[in-house]
């Protein structure tokens, strides 16, 4: 590097200059100071090392925009480091430029078969080297973006074929479900209407049939329309007061049928707390609770529900039934909606998956949580935590 640079660089052209932090590398300290100052007047920040363990070390602390690199050091020379910082996956995309006296054909080459992006030899003009240095920071700047863009359209199209994965098992399931539910209607409705004699309590039963399958079908609408309203961001819960024996009740009746058409014991055991919290949501959070509860129950099992005021100011809600029970693996993935779980619900029954992440997202957006214990052949005890009033 000579003493011939003259200070060309112009003082305008700083305000333009962005803060790129440049890395440069002589063995030589009148050099670097040299350039130091040139980059420096133009905006630059940077880095100096007078040789290339240092200079190595310096980029792996603090990784530069771009490296002027001289070829000719004692120890190791500017290929040497140029070799090492494109087999690190970590500093291989710096754009190296190298400065050197050495202007055989063969070294330009070599230098540029490592990996360099330019050459420069000395004695060189100021000018046209900074000119060289701010177009390679400007190409470097263009790539980076173009990566980052290309990132996120990579996480966007990832999160697209999610998206469609999960709306292609939504319509699976679903339609599954409303051909169950409306084909057991049909065929409990043909039994009723076609002159066949049907009395007394067999006529109860169809009719409960029924009953049953509308209840499954509105909870089923509700959980939608939650769904929908989550995904447009218009899920609104209001604060009021919630007493807990009313709510237990009201929870309840809206699934006694299905609990009855499977001979179910359902104690429900109150409390005379009160939640400060979204009555509507609260009901469905219950009710979703309750609904699983008495799908997974065996013919003739017990269903415990209760409300209980904890000392934290919360306020417990609990549902306990004695089906199958669940998993360590099917625990991972209980609130994520359109799941399937192993244990399985009767035949005549159905499970979209729904309603357990309707009930996270409510209990969470009331400021409250969700805690689930149970192991397989076991039952299961849900428990909500809601704000006490």
């Amino acid at each position: 590097m000579n003493s011939d640079i003259s200070s060309t660089s112009s003082k305008a052209g700083a305000s333009l200059a962005r803060k790129h932090l440049v890395l440069i590398v002589d063995d030589v300290p009148e050099n670097l100071q040299v350039l130091a100052g040139h980059l420096t007047e133009l905006g630059y920040e940077i880095l100096a090392a007078s040789n290339g363990p240092r200079a190595l070390a310096l980029a792996r602390n603090r990784k530069p925009d771009l490296i002027l690199l001289d070829i000719m050091m004692p120890g190791v020379d500017g290929f040497s480091v140029c070799q090492d910082l494109k087999s690190d996956a970590e500093l291989s995309d710096i754009p190296v430029i190298f400065i050197t006296a050495r202007t055989e054909t063969d070294d330009i080459v070599k230098g540029l078969q490592l990996g360099a992006v330019d050459y420069v030899t000395k004695p060189f003009k100021p000018a046209e080297l900074l000119a060289r240095v701010r177009a390679h920071l400007e190409l470097k700047t263009t790539r980076d973006m173009l990566l980052t863009y290309n990132k996120q359209l990579q996480r966007i199209g990832d999160h697209l074929r999610r998206m469609n994965d999960d709306k292609n098992r939504f319509l699976s399931i679903v339609s599954h479900d409303i051909r169950g539910a409306f084909g057991n209607v049909v065929s409990v409705s043909r039994l009723l209407t076609d002159g066949t004699e049907v009395q007394g309590e067999e006529a109860t039963d169809l009719l409960r049939d029924i009953g049953v399958e509308a209840e499954h079908m509105i909870t089923l609408a509700q959980n939608l329309l939650n769904i929908d309203a989550v995904e447009r961001n218009e899920l609104k819960l209001k604060t009021e007061s919630v007493i807990c024996s009313l709510l237990l009740d009201f929870a309840f009746q809206t699934h006694q049928m299905a609990a009855q058409a499977k001979n179910l014991n359902v104690l429900v055991t109150p409390d005379d707390s009160i939640i400060a919290g979204d009555g509507t949501a609260c009901r469905q959070i219950l009710s979703n609770l309750i609904s699983n509860a008495v799908k997974y129950s065996r013919t003739g099992g017990s269903v415990w529900i209760e409300s209980k005021k904890q000392p934290d100011g919360f306020v417990k809600l609990s549902v306990m039934d004695e089906g199958p029970g669940l998993s360590a693996e099917d625990q991972k993935k209980l609130f994520l909606p359109f799941t399937r779980l192993s244990s399985k619900v009767s035949a005549t029954e159905h499970s979209v998956g729904l309603g357990l992440s309707i009930v996270k997202l409510m209990a969470e957006t009331m400021g409250g949580r969700v805690l689930c214990e149970s192991a397989l052949g076991q039952g299961a005890t849900f428990s909500v935590f809601l704000p006490s009033a």
